[in-house]
């Protein structure tokens, strides 16, 4: 059986926790490392943490599992000592460009990269063109792309059970609905459900952040960094995206999908189907 070496930058909890702080997920792994730890040709070797303190405790934590995990406080040289072939990447939002380019440059084959991929645009494409010059595969931890719910959602839209999909309705509440931190979960499910480029996009931002034309965070920590936003994305295909990202109401994750012949509700915990009758009202 084949084995990959893995390193993990970043020790927080998102890459490291043990136990899930939720169950809204069941039983699947909540942490970067507990997903390593279901599968037996992953072995970490390596984790890096610019506080050295939080990647002795992953050694400590993880011990068990993977024994002599070797700890840095420098994301170079783990790259350049330990022949990866697989990094996770799980540092604040804004330091992912240089991670994810010095892990392509250094030899890594595959990458598992946090969500926002970036913070700009500039970055953004800087780290593309090290993915492909060096060839490398990457995924982003948009985890609802693995959600059963969602593929079913997906599922009876290609089926035709609604019609040509026509608008798609997307809400994120509650105190964490950032643009950056959990946004992306929300516009990244909106382009899946899509299948299609966006060809043009408008948005309105937050009171108070009419000066905001750049990544202003602190790397996803405080909620009041990022604004909210409200938003309309057309899509190539004629898909009409609309999207509302509130702190001021109650937390949620909804997308309504809206076709010629009925509508799907769904969310991380259901899927409802409602079909057009004759009389031009949708029944569940």
């Amino acid at each position: 059986m084949q084995t990959y070496r893995v390193g993990i930058i970043g020790c927080g909890g998102i890459s490291s926790q043990r136990t899930a702080e939720s169950t809204l997920f069941g039983s699947n792994p909540w942490s970067h490392a507990s997903a390593y730890a279901e599968i037996p040709q992953c072995h970490v070797v390596a984790v890096s943490d610019i506080v050295l303190a939080n990647a002795e405790r992953f050694a400590n934590t993880w011990g068990d599992v993977w024994s002599n995990i070797h700890v840095y406080d420098d994301h170079k040289k783990m790259l350049a000592n330990e022949k990866l072939d697989i990094v996770s990447i799980a540092t604040p939002d804004d330091k992912h460009a240089d991670v994810l380019i010095d892990s392509c440059n250094a030899g890594v084959r595959g990458i598992f990269c946090e969500k926002p991929l970036a913070t700009s645009i500039a970055d953004a494409d800087r780290m593309i063109k090290a993915i492909e010059d060096n060839k490398v595969v990457v995924n982003v931890d948009h985890t609802r792309r693995w959600n059963p719910i969602f593929h079913e959602a997906k599922k009876i839209i290609q089926q035709g059970k609604i019609g040509e999909l026509k608008t798609i309705v997307a809400t994120l509440g509650g105190p964490r609905a950032m643009m950056f931190r959990n946004g992306t979960h929300v516009i990244d499910m909106v382009c899946f459900m899509a299948e299609s480029e966006p060809s043009w996009v408008f948005a309105e931002l937050e009171d108070g952040f009419s000066d905001y034309f750049e990544y202003k965070g602190d790397g996803g920590y405080d909620p009041k960094t990022e604004p909210a936003v409200s938003g309309y994305i057309h899509f190539n295909n004629g898909i009409r995206a609309f999207y509302n990202c509130d702190k001021r109401i109650p937390s949620m994750s909804d997308w309504e999908l809206t076709g010629s012949k009925g509508r799907i509700f769904v969310n991380d915990t259901r899927c409802e189907l409602w079909i057009s009758e004759t009389n031009g009202l949708c029944s569940k």
